[in-house]
């Protein structure tokens, strides 16, 4: 009988050594296999004389060689957030609970003014779009408006979050609308989803003078604020699971590298240093002093993909702090393009 709890007893260590071996948040977690060190230094020496904050990861796919700035810490998303309602979006169309086809009636209330993007300059009340519309607004021209009525449709902010558990991502936090979020930017604190602003109330919040302390303060409570951040390595994670299908189906997840693939912002941020005609598939993210740029690399003569998040605060100007994000990406794609 005493062998027979002992075998029990080590048949249970060894389900439990398993579960945690092949769980999504062990996979999730395991982004690198070893450190690319040349590059690692590379990155410090980059970011050494820069004024402001940067955060970086950087990943081959292939072999799992990788390299990190404040990979744990976090900086606000601003527009990358997208990536994350991107995947939850479409888990939910794997789920067979929405269609890349299913139309979305627009309401009054459902396109905030001065918000950019196509639904707030060509889009009224009783159009409708499909979701596969929305979501390709959303990543490719950041349309915030898109972005809002997909958080809805996808049960918000709380749904987000729970399926970035269920992958096993940390590190990722949603915690508002784009809406509610550049309203809190703007200088209203108290505004939020459970007292929802008239889209007129916003439009004057939107447009209201400021001077340049306000802004300024209002560029600090925003960096500061723990809301709606993510971690370089948390968005890593999420990316790689993407692109290795463990996050969605192989339709889904075609779908999405295809329009991560056609973004049409941050030209000279990820993108603004490689080669001509090299393939990166991305989401930037700006708000005020905030420059981001998550994505894919492709390397030429099928030398495999790299992720590249960079996560920018500086009150330098827009080209400073795109050059670092350009620099960074650019040293990524020749470490990895030209060291076995």
């Amino acid at each position: 009988m005493q062998h027979t709890i002992i075998n029990r007893l080590l048949a249970a260590i060894f389900s439990l050594a398993c579960l945690l071996l092949f769980s999504p948040a062990s996979v999730a977690a395991d982004l690198s296999a070893s450190r690319a060190d040349g590059l690692q230094q590379e990155l410090e020496r980059l970011v050494s004389p820069f004024d402001g904050k940067v955060g970086a990861y950087v990943l081959d796919l292939g072999d799992g060689r990788s390299a990190a700035l404040n990979p744990d810490t976090g900086f606000p998303m601003a527009s990358t957030v997208k990536v994350a309602v991107a995947v939850h979006i479409l888990s939910l169309i794997d789920e067979g609970k929405l269609d890349l086809r299913q139309q979305v009636l627009l309401k009054e209330g459902d396109i905030y003014p001065e918000m950019g993007g196509p639904l707030d300059i060509h889009v009224t009340a009783g159009s409708a779009l499909t979701v596969r519309d929305l979501l390709h607004m959303m990543l490719t021209v950041s349309d915030n408006n898109a972005t809002d009525i997909l958080i809805r449709l996808g049960g918000g902010t709380d749904a987000v979050n729970a399926r970035l558990h269920r992958l096993g991502v940390e590190g990722i936090h949603v915690d508002r609308y784009i809406w509610e979020m550049l309203a809190n930017y703007y200088g209203d604190p108290d505004a939020s989803a459970k007292q929802p602003m008239s889209t007129a109330d916003y439009a004057r919040l939107a447009d209201a003078d400021r001077s340049d302390e306000e802004r300024r303060h209002n560029r600090e409570l925003y960096n500061g604020d723990p809301r709606d951040t993510a971690t370089p390595a948390g968005m890593a994670a999420l990316l790689k699971l993407v692109w290795q299908g463990k996050a969605l189906k192989p339709e889904t997840t075609a779908v999405m590298k295809s329009i991560m693939l056609d973004c049409r912002t941050g030209a000279a941020r990820l993108k603004g240093m490689l080669p001509d005609g090299t393939k990166v598939a991305h989401k930037t993210g700006s708000v005020g002093a905030v420059a981001n740029d998550v994505g894919v690399i492709s390397l030429p003569s099928g030398k495999g993909e790299i992720i590249v998040t960079v996560f920018v605060t500086s009150e330098r100007s827009t080209a400073t702090r795109d050059a670092m994000i350009a620099q960074i990406a650019r040293a990524a794609h020749d470490y990895f393009l030209f060291t076995e």
